[in-house]
């Protein structure tokens, strides 16, 4: 090869990552088709296969692993460059791709973004709704909101609140069930749950060690949606307490060490880009400023 296309590799990291034309496309923002004709003519030009079709999706061959490392090193010296051209700029306008979990993205951010927009309108918000982890250090994002109790060391971030959590139901539940009043009497009630992605919390570990299997009517793989079918009356659920509102009744909190610290976190390489820093800080203030969280959030 004379010379190698950086977005054909884009597209090879990006199936790589995804295992799936489709999971690559839609990382990509754009066709399937457009994927599928990319990688054929990459495959065509470096003169070897990169990918095997497998039950479960795209696999590396042999070939394609050794290449994936060569790429990844490739990625991080351009997404290097990337963060160097960004810090530099002190223009109040541009780009900022934002990641935040699906529970304050859905309830909070669209405020905060309008009033943002009216003090910069030159600059544009890419937000990505996800409880996944983007890499920020491949530029996947600029800034992410994460609810963790240990930040990556490599990022810089600041400690927005701590969000206790409580035990939920709707009225309708519990104008049918008595109310409990322990952890214990969890056993005796019908629960709203999570999908196994969700499980690992620290909440969750609570819950699942006060009740069984045969408790749980129905699991959802994020909190809004947890939330919205504890409304529907279904049963009980735990929740931090950004997800409280009026259809929901509070019984009682789950144990002090159980929280979620929620961080904005960034880049190191990018913290004197100018437009990054106005958004933080709007960001910032803004979280610390509401209600819910000057009720329940523990600040720092």
């Amino acid at each position: 090869m004379d010379s190698i296309n950086w977005g054909d590799l884009k597209v090879f990291m990006a199936i790589a990552q995804e295992k799936s034309l489709m999971g690559a496309a839609r990382c990509l923002g754009v066709t399937h088709s457009t994927v599928f004709r990319r990688i054929n003519g990459f495959e065509a030009d470096v003169g070897t296969k990169l990918f095997k079709r497998a039950a479960d999706g795209f696999e590396l061959t042999e070939q394609g692993k050794d290449m994936l490392f060569y790429v990844n090193n490739v990625s991080d010296n351009i997404n290097s460059i990337d963060r160097m051209l960004t810090n530099k700029d002190d223009e109040l306008c541009g780009n900022i791709q934002l990641t935040a979990p699906h529970n304050l993205a859905y309830r909070y951010l669209p405020s905060y973004v309008y009033d943002f927009n009216q003090s910069y309108p030159d600059i544009n918000l890419d937000i990505m709704v996800s409880n996944a982890d983007y890499n920020l250090s491949r530029c996947e994002a600029d800034i992410a909101i994460r609810a963790t109790a240990s930040p990556p060391e490599h990022l810089i971030g600041w400690k927005l609140f701590s969000l206790p959590w409580g035990v939920y139901a709707s009225q309708s539940y519990l104008d049918e069930c008595e109310a409990p009043q322990t952890a214990q009497d969890l056993a005796q009630h019908k629960i709203v749950a999570c999908t196994p992605e969700l499980a690992k919390l620290p909440a969750f570990k609570w819950l699942y060690n006060q009740i069984s299997q045969d408790n749980i009517i129905v699991r959802c793989n994020d909190l809004v949606s947890m939330a919205r079918f504890t409304i529907g009356g279904l049963g009980l659920t735990v929740l931090p307490d950004d997800q409280a509102c009026p259809e929901l009744t509070r019984l009682f909190s789950l144990p002090n060490n159980i929280c979620s610290d929620i961080w904005l976190l960034m880049h190191p390489e990018l913290r004197e880009c100018s437009r990054l820093q106005v958004f933080k800080n709007h960001l910032i203030e803004a979280f610390r400023s509401e209600e819910t969280f000057q009720q329940y959030g523990q600040f720092d």
